[in-house]
């Protein structure tokens, strides 16, 4: 019923629609994997410690969007696995880091039941309230009675709409609260594409968040890879998509002369996980848990619409130090054995920056550029 009444909604407002009237406009926007609140990361005295090795990437973005995999209630402890929750000081610190845009759609969005999904809803309207920075969210609502929406986020006036939706819920009855589309069910799957179609011209970028298939599995699956190159066909300028807690390659592609970007997983951008990692072993689990990149997207706005002009991977690295501190840094400089990285340890990231360079099918060298041009788009 939510999408029906939504799709009416989008209909009356068809009006704001139409073709972009200003000046060819680029925004940078960049997008990372899950942001977890394991107890490695609740215990740390100063979060704003865990974003200080790629603040700069950070403040060179428009936007920056996340997945957030953990309800915010400050009314009950912090929590980690099985059932996750984070108080509000956590989320300020990323977003004061430069992370402004949350995927609040995922697999632990109702660990709390209805309460964490209204305290959570509380929490981040209550940040983008009380700082300097906005705060934006989709995927999660207080009121069941109201239908889901895109998020609108108007930048340097391009209107961005911003949707995010999981494959399942790891509790019962959330339904009402979080915005589940399973791409494994093909009416729902259907459902959700004729949304991207009719919502998406009313905006100048659209963006998908899509949170689901195999934890831990590098390699996208068929069923996933076609929905999501229905929903760019659809209108969805970018789909960001993020679950398997892994690095999966992205993909650029061409939709009626525009450029279109689909990234099948993000993986993690920062966890508590880091515990697995193992000099002798890159390419144990612990180390793909560890690994991912960041991804900085132009996309660039004219009368024929928008379309992704450049994208630049920035592989990461969660690093734990010797005092037990978790923090986000980049790769390569942790293979070059940059921030007191012991001796052991640089041939264990020189392998890890050569593994996501070979996912990606780029050399490490393309890594120190910071650009990959779209000569991959199909």
């Amino acid at each position: 019923m939510a999408r029906v009444i939504f799709f009416a909604t989008a209909l009356c407002l068809a009006f704001v629609g139409g073709a972009w009237a200003g000046p060819e406009t680029t925004l940078r926007l960049t997008f990372v994997g899950d942001l977890m609140a394991h107890p490695a990361l609740s215990a740390l005295t100063d979060y704003r410690d865990i974003y200080k090795g790629v603040a700069d990437i950070l403040a060179q973005s428009d936007l920056t969007f996340a997945n957030l995999e953990f309800p915010v209630d400050s009314t009950q402890p912090p929590s980690g696995y099985p059932l996750f929750n984070a108080h509000r000081g956590y989320v300020r610190a990323a977003l004061e880091a430069g992370i402004d845009v949350f995927s609040t759609a995922n697999n632990h969005a109702f660990d709390g039941g209805e309460e964490g999904v209204l305290q959570t809803v509380r929490a981040l309207s209550a940040l983008d309230d009380g700082t300097s920075r906005r705060l934006f969210f989709s995927g999660i609502r207080g009121n069941p009675a109201r239908p889901f929406a895109p998020e609108e986020i108007v930048v340097n006036g391009v209107r961005i709409g911003f949707l995010a939706v999981t494959q399942f819920l790891n509790q019962p009855g959330g339904g009402r609260y979080v915005d589940v589309v399973d791409y494994d069910d093909g009416e729902d799957a259907a459902s959700f594409a004729r949304l991207v179609k009719e919502v998406s011209p009313l905006y100048d970028v659209f963006i998908v968040s899509y949170h689901g298939d195999r934890e831990y599995v590098q390699e996208p699956s068929e069923a996933k890879r076609a929905f999501f190159h229905k929903l760019v066909e659809n209108g969805a300028t970018v789909v960001f998509a993020h679950h398997p807690h892994v690095l999966q390659d992205y993909e650029l592609v061409s939709v009626h002369g525009s450029t279109r970007l689909i990234m099948y997983s993000m993986g993690n951008f920062i966890s508590g996980m880091t515990w697995r990692n193992w000099p002798p072993d890159p390419d144990a689990l612990g180390a793909l848990v560890s690994d991912s990149i960041m991804l900085a997207a132009d996309v660039t706005v004219n009368g024929a619409g928008a379309s992704v002009s450049r994208v630049a991977p920035i592989p990461i690295a969660d690093y734990r130090d010797g005092e037990g501190r978790v923090e986000v840094l980049k790769l390569d400089e942790l293979a070059d054995g940059k921030d007191g990285v012991p001796s052991a340890w640089k041939p264990y990231f020189q392998a890890r920056l050569s593994r996501i360079a070979k996912l990606l099918g780029v050399t490490t060298d393309s890594f120190s550029s910071g650009l990959r041009t779209v000569e991959r788009v199909r």
